[in-house]
């Protein structure tokens, strides 16, 4: 069942309007008319990026009007869906070249990624600066937001305005006990998740390294911090797999993947 997020302003009695890209994506694209069933996710904000990282009632609703401008639904029961992972994840992703970024963000929310938070480090090849990281920002919390509704999530992961090194090493110094960090890094040895499977985290931050790896001196500040430097095995994978891997292995582990 199709699954769209709405905010409270725009329920009135019980029915939802839903308009703009939503409206026009239900209406000519999915071809939905009255009768149809569909999900909605409630947020208390505006039903955009500025919803990002609040949890959403969901509820299963039919729709009532189709019209040139609008889908009018009408709710009916509340649905427990349970589709959030117990254990917080948080990515913290070097910004990829290309279209790397958006497969990225798309399958670490079809993962369970609490947010995503995109950083540039020493080998890190693209910039992004003032207004394009903001316009860039944008367009990735609009995929995160299609990823959430195409897996019926009740949350939209959050994803940040890309930070640099410095200051996701000051973020990840302040972690609370319970939260472990992990590293993957090609010339880590002999200690992978494999040897880390008896820990029972809280929270997990994951730090996948650009396309020219990390340098040195980056892989010394997480150490330096109590981050687990780990090995993900003997071949050395692109940073979109390294991301897919991980965020993969460690629901499995922790979460509730599998």
């Amino acid at each position: 069942m199709v699954k769209i997020f709405v905010s409270s302003r725009q329920i009135e009695q019980d029915q939802v309007t839903v308009t703009g890209s939503d409206a026009h994506h239900l209406r000519s694209v999915l071809r939905k008319k009255p009768g149809d069933e569909l999900l909605i996710g409630i947020t208390d904000g505006p039903a955009n990026r500025q919803s990002a990282g609040a949890k959403v009632r969901t509820y299963k609703s039919v729709i009532a009007a189709v019209d040139s401008h609008q889908v009018v639904c009408q709710l009916l029961d509340p649905v427990e869906i349970q589709s959030e992972s117990p254990l917080a994840t948080y990515l913290y992703q070097a910004v990829a070249k290309g279209d790397k970024m958006d497969l990225i963000i798309q399958k670490s929310v079809e993962l369970g990624v609490t947010e995503i938070i995109p950083f540039f480090s020493r080998y890190t090849v693209v910039n992004l600066t003032g207004e394009k990281s903001r316009q860039r920002q944008e367009r990735w919390q609009k995929i995160a937001e299609a990823a959430a509704k195409q897996c019926r999530r009740d949350l939209i992961p959050r994803v940040h305005l890309p930070v640099n090194f410095d200051y996701l090493f000051t973020m990840l110094g302040n972690r609370a006990p319970g939260h472990l960090l992990l590293m993957p890094y090609e010339q880590a040895q002999n200690r992978g998740l494999a040897q880390l499977q008896d820990l029972q985290p809280e929270q997990v931050s994951i730090v996948i390294g650009p396309e020219g790896g990390f340098c040195p001196e980056e892989v010394e500040k997480i150490k330096s911090i109590k981050g687990e430097i780990i090995t993900l095995g003997n071949r050395i994978l692109r940073t979109e797999t390294a991301a897919v891997a991980v965020m993969a292995l460690v629901q499995f582990l922790w979460g509730d993947l599998g």
